[in-house]
């Protein structure tokens, strides 16, 4: 009779590919027990190989992963710091473009360096001039307050003035005149109304900005003329605002 060994690695294939050594006695001697030991010495070694083989690779795969996870963390934080320098240079940027701006709107009227300030008419240590539009855009762009007080602008008929004086001022009076074509004649300019004008003082050598807010509607040719200005240095100014008196008789 015939002894047969399947070898483990071979159980998976079809029975008729399976491998079946074939090993013959002779019944007058006994089985040789050396062929066993090799036998398992052989698949010792066979399966120390494949274990050594997938032990290395998976390493070997560990190895690669981590690698590829560095490399991604370590570009992500490039990119990252990339991003950052670019935003703050963006930052830089923009507060950058918003000081010229400003320096470029506000002319910087407010307090002069120098005393009396230039361009100025002056009378008893008082001081006034009309801006120019470049002039008063810049300082509204530059003080919120003032940004406020002339919305109201865009609908009726308006004037400026900026005042200063040697001394200190309690209360600033200004009065105006609101002034626009007759009605019969567009030819020639009429009074439309009186205008008056008070606010807080101010310190001494210290510019304000005056505004003179109508209730006159804005139309061709309508202005706001004739200013003239009283720093008072005692008495109460009452009120402060605008009192807009409107003629009836425009011709």
């Amino acid at each position: 009779m015939d002894d047969h060994w399947y070898l483990p690695c071979c159980e998976d294939l079809p029975l008729e590919q399976e491998v079946r050594p074939k090993v013959k006695f002779f019944s007058s001697q006994p089985k040789p027990r050396f062929i066993a030991p090799l036998l398992l010495l052989f698949l010792a070694s066979s399966f120390v190989t494949i274990s050594s083989t997938t032990t290395a690779t998976s390493v070997t795969s560990n190895v690669e992963i981590d690698a590829q996870a560095k490399k991604k963390t370590e570009a992500e934080k490039k990119a990252e710091k990339k991003a950052e320098k670019k935003a703050e240079k963006a930052k830089a940027k923009a507060k950058k473009a918003r000081q010229e701006r400003r320096a470029r709107l506000n002319p910087q009227i407010s307090p002069p360096p120098n005393w009396p300030p230039k361009g100025f008419k002056e009378s008893n240590g008082i001081y006034a001039k009309i801006p120019t539009k470049k002039e008063l855009a810049g300082l509204v762009s530059a003080r919120t307050a003032l940004f406020e007080a002339i919305k109201p602008c865009t609908d009726v008929a308006c004037g400026s003035v900026i005042v200063a004086s040697e001394d200190q001022c309690l209360w600033w009076e200004v009065l105006s005149t609101v002034t626009g074509p007759k009605i019969s004649d567009s030819s020639t300019i009429t009074s439309y109304g009186s205008l008056t004008t008070k606010v807080k003082g101010s310190d001494a050598r210290q510019q304000k900005v005056i505004l003179l807010i109508s209730e006159e509607p804005i139309a061709a040719k309508v202005r706001v003329s004739n200013i003239n200005v009283t720093c008072h240095r005692s008495g109460e100014k009452g009120k402060s605002g605008n009192l807009y008196l409107a003629f009836p008789d425009r011709g």
